[in-house]
């Protein structure tokens, strides 16, 4: 058999300076012919769900594209840790400097200095230790600049001030190694420099758009795609609830704009319309944290149009959960012990309430269990005091509200791990009834290499019938015709044959070259995927066997 292979047939949401998501700096080498971005994807995560683990060591989650200014395309593209703050280009050999970093929020000052090698693409680490970069600035072809944040809190008192001034003169720029530079304990104090202007960096990258008639605008974070059986395509993303896509031409149909991130879809079985869950981003309120309730819309799939009369605010954050013949529930995701109310509000398939039911507490790390294509309405619940103790999947009858117990999450029971939950597929084949769902196994130190994994249960029974084992959180999963397609923060698609869990290909997601990170997946046909990614785009694919 020859090797499979993932093919991207098109991108849809694509577009100028797409690779960096929220501009945060831009600079321009001396020549006028490349730029150099520095951006911001979102963190992965939203009210219900967090996507966030790697093993480490990992690159980070914030973005530095150096684009050509001819064409905008991308010539080179990678991330780091922290934010970027400050960037510049060499005055005469092709090198970039990029300063990263930002305050931990309880003491440190945490960052890096990058070079950028033009020729080569390679980028090294100059600083032997994490430390904010706040300016860098190349003096001559000898000399950088340097303005870096103090190490740590204490250190304010002993300098009178969070900012130091450093200048290194060196020959040897083209030959840079990782940690070759070292502070010295006494820098000069200097009051703090500018923060960049993330205004101005876009301003910057709508004009080059326009100067090459082009549009620029920043798309993130696409939560949640789904294809439609005439070839359609649904996505949810940052200030999107709902967008619909040609299958034949590759051009929007519609959009319903809404305010915070589209993070759910779900399709009515008759595929007339959808649910759009929406959420705002949490507000600093009264001294802490608070997050306003979902909203949800019931979209009309032939036209776009929002039914007011099914369209509300939930009473809470919440999940969706659904079952195959059309009946959801919202769950209440709020972790406060004090205000969260444990509970699922059961709906009937036309949007009527019909139930309520306690569940205990939810935890965005712990209870997320999005299962496709599921008979029943299935959850994550744990201990009604530790609520992310002992978790079971159960299943909660509708419309009369009963809630029960089918098998423990953890399947080993050798092992006694706490299991987080993920997403996950409901499939009958000749092996029987059976779950396949994601997870990882918590560790204190973080995510370890092979702790994440994805895994066919038995239903209702529970018994592993195969075990997949990765280094990196799965996002997303979709089953169908004996195959099971999953999606890792690490880049990678992976698929396994859906009775033994053998794998019939492993393929870095790649887009005119460069990685990108998937978030959401459905498969729209046989040997067809639509894959959402962390930096707004969706790419239609074929699977090749």
């Amino acid at each position: 058999m020859s090797p499979a292979e993932l093919r991207v047939d098109r991108v849809l949401g694509d577009g100028p300076f797409r690779e960096i998501g929220e501009p945060r700096v831009a600079a321009v080498s001396p020549d006028g012919r490349l730029i150099a971005v520095g951006g911001a994807l979102a963190h992965p995560q939203w009210h219900g769900q967090d996507v966030s683990a790697r093993s480490r060591p990992h690159p980070g989650w914030y973005p530095v594209g150096v684009y050509r200014t001819d064409d905008l395309s991308c010539r080179y593209h990678l991330t780091s840790r922290w934010r970027s703050n400050t960037i510049a280009f060499h005055p005469a050999l092709p090198l970039v400097a990029i300063g990263t970093g930002s305050y931990d929020g309880g003491w440190a000052y945490e960052g890096e200095l990058l070079l950028l090698d033009l020729d080569s693409g390679s980028v090294v680490s100059l600083l032997p230790h994490s430390r904010e970069v706040r300016r860098v600035t190349w003096r001559d072809a000898r000399t950088l600049d340097l303005v870096l944040a103090i190490p740590c809190d204490e250190d304010e008192k002993r300098f009178g001030a969070r900012s130091l001034a450093w200048a290194v003169t060196r020959d040897d720029w083209a030959s840079a190694t990782d940690g070759m530079l070292r502070p010295p304990f006494g820098a000069d104090p200097v009051p703090d420099p500018p923060r960049a202007d993330p205004a101005a960096a876009a301003a910057h990258l709508g004009r080059l758009g326009r100067e090459r008639g082009r549009t620029w605008s920043p798309r993130r974070t696409v939560w949640a795609v789904r294809g439609l059986s005439d070839g359609r395509i649904l996505a949810a993303l940052e200030g999107i609830g709902l967008e619909c896509w040609s299958g034949a031409s590759g051009e929007p149909l519609w959009r319903v704009p809404a305010e915070g991130a589209g993070c759910q879809i779900t399709v009515s079985p008759d595929e007339r319309s959808a649910l759009a869950l929406t959420q705002t981003p949490p507000r600093f309120q009264d001294r802490g944290w608070t997050t306003d309730p979902s909203m949800l819309r019931r979209v009309d799939l032939a036209r776009g149009d929002v039914r007011a009369t099914e369209t509300e605010t939930a009473a809470t954050p919440v999940v969706v959960t659904a079952r195959a013949d059309g009946w959801w529930a919202l769950r209440d995701t709020r972790h406060d012990s004090r205000a969260a109310s444990g509970e699922a509000l059961l709906h009937a398939p036309d949007g009527r309430p019909t139930n309520t039911v306690r569940l205990g507490r939810y935890d965005l790390i712990n209870h997320f269990f999005d299962i496709r294509y599921a008979p029943e309405l299935l959850f994550l619940q744990g201990r009604e005091d530790k609520p992310w103790r002992d978790k079971w999947v159960v299943a909660v009858d509708a419309p009369e509200g009963r809630v029960r117990r089918l098998f423990p999450l953890e399947w080993d029971a050798a092992r006694g791990g706490h299991l987080y939950g993920g997403a996950g597929a409901y499939l009958d084949d000749a092996s029987g009834p059976a779950l396949v769902h994601t997870g990882v196994v918590h560790d204190g130190a973080g995510l370890l290499p092979g702790n994440a994994f994805v895994v066919r249960r038995a239903y209702a029974g529970g018994a592993a019938q195969w075990v997949f084992i990765a280094d990196h959180q799965a996002t997303a999963l979709d089953a169908a015709d004996g195959i099971v397609y999953v999606v890792f923060n690490s880049g990678e698609l992976v698929v396994l044959d859906a009775r033994d869990g053998a794998v019939r290909l492993r393929q870095e997601l790649r887009v005119n070259g460069h990685r990108v990170v998937p978030l959401s997946l459905s498969r729209v046909a046989a040997g067809r995927l639509v894959i959402g990614t962390l930096d707004g785009r969706i790419l239609d694919c074929t699977v090749l066997t």
